[in-house]
């Protein structure tokens, strides 16, 4: 057939593959990866992942690079393993990069056979590792200590921070790159943006309980998640509780803001609560109840909830 003919060509006409296997004074950058798997690369270049080392806020509390201790998960080396991982010497700039993770002896390695009929490079195929949250918690190690506490029912990493997408492997940029994707059929997998997006992802987060004690208001928040909320062992997260009053005329009375944060031990644990009291003002016909997620770093404020509880005529009247 004469796409065949034309494929067996065109690999002929190819430069060797080897390169992006091998580690000498160089090693495989995430953009030589992203030629060929561009949503992939695409995803990782705006994840924390991809700045895990040039952040400035990470190089400021480093006292830039300083602190050491710190280097081995921000430039890990370049290869897979199940033990903590080691600092790279070479282009520490790259971060937690493509094979960071996905060098496995001489292969590329991911958690699903592969579907195409060429493979450029050698594929090892281990869904028992990298659908493992052991793979996260090589360097998220205090939050595979919380995971591990809890004994309910519970996602893994990779199912809350890599959201389910359905595509092919690699996509075409065209040309001979045509011919190969086309051999390949869609699957479900993961993304690789490492976060939290979506609206129903949010609300599985935090749930909140609201009663009432004479003329207080107990308000119970109960975290979902199996680790702490907040988490993170560095980077300055926290929580906000702010909770407001308002009139009949529509006047807002602040009645409370509490912070949330692991190093102010006012964090909720994995599948924990917190409860937070107040009393409501005479001629009070709603409660606000707002709680958000901060950074002091770049990252944009996350609504967490954001309610308001009608609070009924016996209180307004007094």
């Amino acid at each position: 057939m004469l796409w065949i003919a034309l494929l067996i060509a065109g690999l002929t006409d190819c430069a060797s593959f080897d390169y992006l296997t091998k580690v000498t004074e160089e090693f495989p950058k995430a953009k030589q990866c992203g030629k060929c798997h561009i949503e992939i690369y695409q995803e990782w270049s705006k994840s924390d992942h991809a700045t895990a080392y040039v952040n400035p806020h990470y190089r400021q509390m480093t006292d830039d690079y300083t602190f050491d201790d710190c280097l081995s998960c921000h430039a890990p080396q370049l290869t897979f393993s199940d033990q903590p991982p080691t600092v790279r010497a070479m282009d520490r700039n790259e971060g937690i990069t493509c094979v960071s993770c996905h060098l496995d002896q001489g292969k590329h390695s991911g958690p699903l056979e592969p579907t195409g009929k060429i493979a450029p490079h050698p594929i090892g195929v281990h869904p028992e590792i990298y659908r493992d949250v052991g793979i996260c918690g090589r360097c998220h190690q205090d939050i595979l200590r919380q995971w591990n506490s809890v004994t309910d029912e519970k996602k893994t990493c990779q199912e809350c921070h890599m959201s389910e997408v359905v595509r092919k492997m690699t996509q075409s940029s065209g040309g001979f790159s045509d011919i190969i994707v086309s051999m390949e059929h869609e699957i479900p997998q993961r993304r690789h943006d490492f976060a939290i997006k979506t609206p129903e992802s949010i609300n599985e987060m935090v749930t909140t309980e609201v009663r009432r004690i004479d003329g207080d208001m107990v308000v119970t928040l109960h975290n979902r998640l199996p680790h702490s909320l907040p988490t993170g062992d560095y980077g300055f997260r926290i929580l906000v509780l702010e909770l407001s009053t308002l009139d009949g005329q529509g006047a807002e009375q602040s009645l409370a803001r509490v912070e949330l944060a692991p190093e102010m031990k006012t964090h909720i644990p994995a599948h924990g609560t917190r409860e937070h009291r107040v009393t409501i003002p005479v001629g009070s016909v709603s409660l606000r109840l707002r709680l958000r997620r901060l950074s002091y770093w770049d990252q944009p404020e996350l609504d967490l909830v954001n309610q308001t509880i009608e609070l009924g005529r016996d209180n307004a009247d007094g």
